[in-house]
């Protein structure tokens, strides 16, 4: 997975390095650790709280879209 930020060059984020997601407040947060070599050797940690029906719907799409980016190798 990768994460696109479309801001002023050199800040562009590269790649995910890994994210999680836990129940809060009633919601789900997901959080992705970006990796940044402009800025950090470490990740940076991007949340995005949502609503429980909008996780199930990305996780619905990440799992097909890897199904397919694995069945193309």
């Amino acid at each position: 997975m990768a994460v696109i930020f479309r801001g002023l060059s050199p800040h562009d984020l590269s790649a995910v390095d890994s994210g999680v997601a836990r129940p809060l407040d009633g919601n789900v947060e997901m959080t992705l650790y970006v990796l940044d070599d402009w800025h950090s050797p470490t990740s940076h940690a991007i949340r995005a709280p949502m609503q429980p029906a909008v996780a199930r719907a990305l996780a619905n799409a990440l799992m097909a879209a890897a199904a397919q980016a694995e069945a193309k190798t």
